[in-house]
């Protein structure tokens, strides 16, 4: 009777000192397991940002490609329609249009198809390209 009450203090000692020093192993690596669970929660964000931008220019493709982009649209109703453009810069040389819109396909790469569009001095559109850039 003695041997087993023995025995169980123990077999429970080992087993709550089993418990202890794996918790204190897991709490000793609770900063990376946050760590990688934050990268998870980015890359999820990423890719749902990256897809919002995917559509987003699929979109202008196909408003230009069935004619539906008129010219005269405004540039703030551009940026509400197919979101802000990666580049906007003055345009060059003696043109009819005072600034250029640069839309790429974010999945393209470097090297991928880009739309351009020219707006007048009163933020209008005046004429779009599509170019591709891999050329």
């Amino acid at each position: 009777m003695i041997k087993n009450r023995i025995f169980y203090t123990c077999a429970f000692s080992l087993s709550l000192a089993v418990i202890f020093i794996s918790g204190c192993a897991y709490l000793t690596h609770l900063d990376e397991v946050i760590f990688l669970k934050g990268l998870e929660n980015n890359q999820k964000q990423m890719q749902a940002e990256l897809a919002k931008e995917e559509k987003l220019y699929n979109k202008l493709k196909a408003d230009i490609d069935n004619r539906r982009l008129k010219k005269l649209t405004q540039k703030r109703t551009i940026i509400h329609l197919y979101g802000e453009a990666v580049l906007c810069k003055p345009a060059e040389g003696a043109n009819s249009f005072k600034e250029s819109c640069i839309y790429r396909k974010p999945t393209g790469g470097m090297f991928g198809e880009i739309i351009l569009l020219n707006l007048d001095a009163q933020d209008r559109l005046y004429s779009w390209e599509i170019q591709d850039s891999g050329k």
